[in-house]
């Protein structure tokens, strides 16, 4: 169990409930989507911190289903289909973040308003290896050592993973992706995604990574991603 993670989605969900109640006073259709939104980001935390936390693909499975659906949906409610993906790091807890305006360092764990938009930002974590706990790099060949210990060790769900970096960005090629987990590459959130841009904050000791691009090619993925602050 997750306790940070539990107490956070629990305190999402009775803001949640707060704000659906004070929207049918008011009348607030819109509030009330704002609501339900919120309120279902705090139950997959809190389904998610009382989880068993073995690192498996069934887990890995049932976890990305929970968090796609209800991700997407909380999205098309604040209309942000087309934000950018931000990882942001605070202390011991590691948030992607779905934002129009830049990094948000300050971001707190669900739903927010910043700059007068709206973001989500969900608390996600990555099983630890032997290269998670070794002092921050600034190379592409530890980010890619860890990734395919995560990846292909730990999770099994490609074949190979290569990292390269080219005009100040990180361009990570994963091949080989797990049948079960295609299905989520159409999502605004994939399992591969969420853990390249989490362990590249995690390597190089960055606060802040933004997703830049994402293109399928043949039987993978390529991953594009640029590190904006330290």
């Amino acid at each position: 169990m997750i306790n940070r993670v539990l107490v956070l989605g629990i305190n999402i969900v009775v803001v949640a409930i707060l704000l659906a109640v004070y929207s049918f006073v008011i009348m607030d259709t819109g509030l009330l989507g704002v609501a339900i939104s919120l309120a279902l980001v705090g139950g997959v935390m809190v389904v998610y911190s009382t989880a068993p936390q073995d690192p498996t693909t069934n887990f890995l499975l049932n976890y990305s289903k929970n968090l796609v659906n209800v991700l997407t949906s909380s999205l098309e409610d604040l209309d942000l289909l087309d934000s950018k993906i931000w990882i942001v790091r605070r202390s011991d807890t590691t948030l992607a973040v779905f934002s129009r305006t830049p990094c948000l360092e300050d971001v707190d764990p669900g739903i927010g308003f910043s700059g007068g938009s709206p973001y989500i930002a969900i608390p996600i974590e990555i099983p630890a290896t032997e290269y998670t706990e070794t002092a921050p790099v600034e190379s592409g060949e530890d980010v890619e050592r860890m990734l395919r210990s995560l990846l292909i060790d730990e999770f099994s769900i490609c074949r190979n993973v290569g990292v390269s970096y080219e005009d100040g960005l990180y361009r990570v090629t994963v091949i080989g992706l797990s049948s079960s987990l295609n299905e989520f590459m159409k999502y605004p959130l994939d399992p591969y995604t969420v853990i390249t841009l989490a362990t590249i904050s995690r390597v190089l000791g960055a606060r802040c990574v933004k997703l830049v691009d994402r293109r399928s090619i043949p039987d993978g993925v390529e991953i594009f991603i640029k590190v904006e602050k330290d």
